[in-house]
């Protein structure tokens, strides 16, 4: 436990004095989202048994501030959400903070950092809110979806740091070194787990052509559940990739590897060996915008430890005129495999479609339908339709 706390207070403190040297002098750009909006769910928290219908009224901030200069960029973004529901629901409030920082040491050496937090009701459909509960992460480690925990009303906080260094060899050759450290916290623990995990992992990168990269990376989680030793793991998960741009505006990223865990139980340890990869496909054109993807990864639990995570996701949007615009976002989780092999398969689906109309340059209009409903052998769920309405305000300036 000292070891573990040491670890994540020595990377929290790099990452720290890397954010708090950003750049005095620079071309700044700080936009701040508000919106307000009322709703009706059908089960909000996708909870078991009999649900009534409720309606809602919300209101959320996502602000976002740049600075760069010619050496460094900084990146500080987050959000804010309240939705308060007629009936007596737990209110869901999500909040979410995260900072970045690149600098570039020289024209062929990158250094970064970057600090996270999360906090949010797991198994609420919050990723697709207007505007978005999502913070990009960039090279911090992945936190699973955790669905098998879908309709618990847990709030689950999610802490993460990160740091990284990229060098390039040649105008063809490129390496990356990164290093990160999650910790996952509950209001409440009695049913759910919470762990510490690091992650560090190293990738090759070559330039075959103008439109092709190869390359290949190795990464090892260590992730420590709190006040147990079953569920302690470790993961190795070597990967090839490879980059093409079939077009101008047409590009195909690929990975294929194997996950190798190894977990602590009762009697000794267990161990397991898995595919991992990802497949991701974009069409960006100037209306727009279209992208299917794919992935699978061995990833730490707040239920019954190390699962594999497989995911298909699609996002489509589409300018139709100066200033209507439409988007449509779908997702496909499974939880299945536990190295322990205590519990089944977790299955989640979720989909919305957002129409927007933009009034003024900074007053915009919504009306967003979504749907999602969560899987599981022996457990009856009533799937939760939503509808809601509201408006966009931008605030902010570009210095």
């Amino acid at each position: 436990m000292h070891k573990s706390i040491y670890y994540t207070s020595s990377l929290s403190l790099v990452v720290g004095t890397i954010l708090c040297a950003a750049p005095a002098m620079a071309e700044t750009e700080f936009v701040t989202d508000v919106a307000v909006g009322v709703g009706a769910s059908t089960n909000p928290y996708l909870e078991s048994g009999p649900v009534e219908s409720t309606a809602s009224g919300s209101i959320s901030v996502a602000p976002r501030l740049r600075i760069t200069e010619a050496a460094t960029t900084f990146n500080l973004r987050g959000f804010a959400r309240i939705e308060e529901y007629e009936r007596d629901f737990r209110a869901n409030n999500s909040f979410g903070v995260n900072g970045s920082v690149e600098h570039g040491l020289s024209e062929r050496t990158e250094i970064r950092g970057r600090l996270g937090y999360r906090g949010s009701i797991v198994g609420v459909n919050d990723d697709f809110f207007n505007p978005p509960d999502v913070i990009d992460d960039n090279f911090l480690p992945p936190i699973a979806d955790d669905i098998a925990l879908n309709g618990l009303n847990q709030r689950r906080h999610s802490f993460q740091a990160g740091v990284g260094l990229s060098h390039s060899f040649s105008a063809l050759d490129s390496i990356s070194v990164d290093a990160g450290a999650t910790a996952i916290r509950f209001a409440d623990s009695a049913v759910q787990d919470e762990f510490n995990s690091f992650n560090q992992s190293i990738g090759y990168s070559r330039i075959l052509s103008d439109r092709t990269s190869i390359g290949a990376s190795a990464g090892f989680n260590q992730i420590n559940y709190l006040g147990q030793r079953t569920g302690d793991s470790s993961i190795i998960s070597p990967a090839l990739n490879i980059t093409h741009q079939i077009s101008e505006d047409f590009t195909i990223s690929a990975s294929a590897g194997v996950s190798f865990a190894r977990s602590k139980n009762l009697v000794g340890s267990t161990k397991s060996t898995d595919f991992s990869g990802s497949f991701d496909i974009c069409r960006d054109k100037e209306n727009n915008q279209l992208c299917f993807g794919a992935s699978r990864q061995t990833l730490p639990t707040s239920f019954d430890g190390v699962r594999s995570q497989t995911s298909f996701n699609i996002g489509y949007s589409h300018k139709l005129n100066r200033d209507d615009n439409i988007s449509l976002n779908g997702s496909y989780s499974r939880s299945s495999n536990s190295v322990s092999g205590i519990s089944d398969d977790f299955d989640y689906l979720r989909t919305s479609v957002t129409y927007n109309h933009k009034f003024q340059e900074r007053f915009t209009g919504f009306v967003s339908f979504g749907y999602s409903d969560s899987y599981q052998d022996a457990i009856s769920r009533k799937a939760n339709a939503q509808v809601s309405i509201g408006i966009r305000l931008t605030f902010g300036n570009n210095r």
